[in-house]
């Protein structure tokens, strides 16, 4: 299925009748009550809501909904073609559907690959952000490197990526 000759791409994503994926919103991030992890990055990184408020123009974002609470926003930024970096924003309700949430975010990476003609989608991930790191893992990406002092905060972050083709 190409995102670009689909407009149910979303629903394909999640088949936990109690979690919905819409179109990302740039406020969604605003709106939640993101982890600590979350929070800090978004306050740390200068721009980082007109980076929001590109993917969302981008159409290509979304928001996992779970019982009508935001549980996180996802989505990837091309780099150059080819090459992309995905990104989330978590709120404590991902520990309520962890499963599906997971594989829902499994198959929306593969299908951003199959749509942008991906050879490499990366992921840059706090090292004491335990959550993400298992995350990461479960995802099946890749762990390439550490890079030390990385953060917005200095702090280290591990260098993950999945590669197509």
């Amino acid at each position: 299925m190409q995102i670009s000759a689909s407009s149910n791409w979303r629903q394909s994503l999640c088949t936990n009748s109690q979690v919905s994926i819409v179109p990302f919103h740039w406020g969604h991030a605003y709106m939640a009550e993101l982890r600590p992890f979350d929070a800090q990055f978004l306050k740390l990184v200068p721009g980082y809501g007109d980076n929001l408020k590109a993917a969302s123009a981008a159409g290509i974002a979304c928001t996992a909904m779970l019982r009508g609470k935001i549980a996180c926003c996802f989505g990837v930024n091309e780099l150059w073609p080819g090459v992309a970096e995905g990104w989330m924003l978590t709120t404590n309700h991902v520990a309520t559907a962890p499963v599906s949430l997971t594989r829902g975010a499994y198959r929306y990476f593969n299908l951003i690959a199959t749509d942008m003609v991906l050879r490499r989608l990366q992921l840059t991930v706090n090292i004491e952000n335990d959550l993400a790191v298992r995350w990461a893992d479960a995802l099946q990406f890749t762990p390439e490197g550490l890079l030390k002092h990385y953060g917005p905060d200095g702090a280290s972050y591990r260098m993950y990526a999945r590669y197509y083709q």
